[in-house]
């Protein structure tokens, strides 16, 4: 019954380990979510778009798990980051960005005046 019940408990746990390690998802990984939104986003604004990175020292991020509108957003990131389009030089940005969780990835970002 021993080794019995010891195998259940190793499948329980080979079984958990995919859905512990999407749970311990980043900061980093949520951040480079917004950066990826944010590339396509801009691009789509401005054809001559370049760059956006976001300052990870200046990330404030706050967890939210709410609705805004229809939409879930589970964390709110907000700091500094810099946009550059070709041909001018980087510009310092502020930015937000809304993080729909696991499975989701970012769901908007803006830059906004500093």
């Amino acid at each position: 019954m021993g080794v019995r019940l010891a195998a259940v408990a190793a499948l329980c746990a080979l079984a958990a380990a995919p859905a512990l390690a999407l749970a311990q998802k980043s900061t980093e990984d949520g951040l480079r979510d917004c950066e990826k939104l944010a590339a396509v986003k801009f691009k789509g604004e401005n054809p001559a778009f370049k760059k956006f990175a976001i300052t990870r020292a200046d990330v404030e991020e706050e967890k939210f798990a709410d609705k805004v509108g229809t939409q879930f957003v589970s964390t709110i990131y907000h700091g500094k980051a810099v946009y550059q389009a070709a041909g001018g030089e980087p510009a310092d940005v502020r930015f937000i960005c809304l993080h729909g969780g696991l499975g989701k990835g970012a769901v908007f970002v803006t830059t906004l005046p500093r």
